[in-house]
């Protein structure tokens, strides 16, 4: 029993002098979306990301291992009398499609429909379970590679039909992210 009670520490000495100290956790970057208004199908709200902006990014860019949940918070309110659902599309670079039919083209769907109902004025604010909810399994694949690659990227927002009068407000990208070494 002896020799276990010294093979433990020897172990960790011998590994540590080797340099295999293992190091892992988990880090949130939040990356603050613009406030938007008045969102139609001719007028595209868009927004550039860029993850290296994020001190604990950064540090950990280069042991990153995966994405353990994704949520895209906010309020938003729709301003017009006809129910709508939102939803969110990403390019992997930095781009301006100019309109709704070319972001729905080209971009991913990252996330949505989320369903509001009939305004005007009718706000939600998304919380983070209802929001994991809503991406897809296109979008959570294509927003890792981005993670994992640059870090760069562009969101935008768009309905999901017709005509649509939206604003957002305090809008947020929240990945928690697995690092090891």
């Amino acid at each position: 029993m002896k020799a276990l009670k010294y093979l433990v520490p020897a172990l960790v000495l011998a590994l540590s002098a080797a340099g295999c100290i293992l190091v892992s956790g988990q880090f949130v970057v939040s990356f603050d979306l613009d406030n938007v208004s008045g969102i139609t199908e001719s007028v595209v709200t868009r927004q550039d990301i860029d993850l290296n902006t994020d001190s604990d990014y950064k540090d950990h860019k280069g042991d990153l291992k995966s994405i353990v949940d994704i949520a895209v918070l906010g309020k938003i309110t729709n301003n017009s009398a006809t129910p709508i659902g939102v939803e969110v599309y990403m390019t992997p670079t930095s781009t301006n499609l100019a309109t709704e039919a070319l972001v729905k083209s080209t971009a991913i769907k990252l996330w949505g429909p989320f369903k509001l109902a009939a305004g005007p004025g009718t706000s939600t604010t998304v919380d983070w379970n209802e929001s994991a909810k809503l991406f897809t399994k296109a979008g959570k694949a294509a927003l890792l590679t981005e993670v994992m690659g640059d870090g760069q990227f562009t969101l935008y927002a768009v309905g999901d039909a017709g005509i649509y009068d939206i604003s957002v407000e305090n809008g947020v990208l929240a990945l928690t992210l697995d690092f090891g070494k």
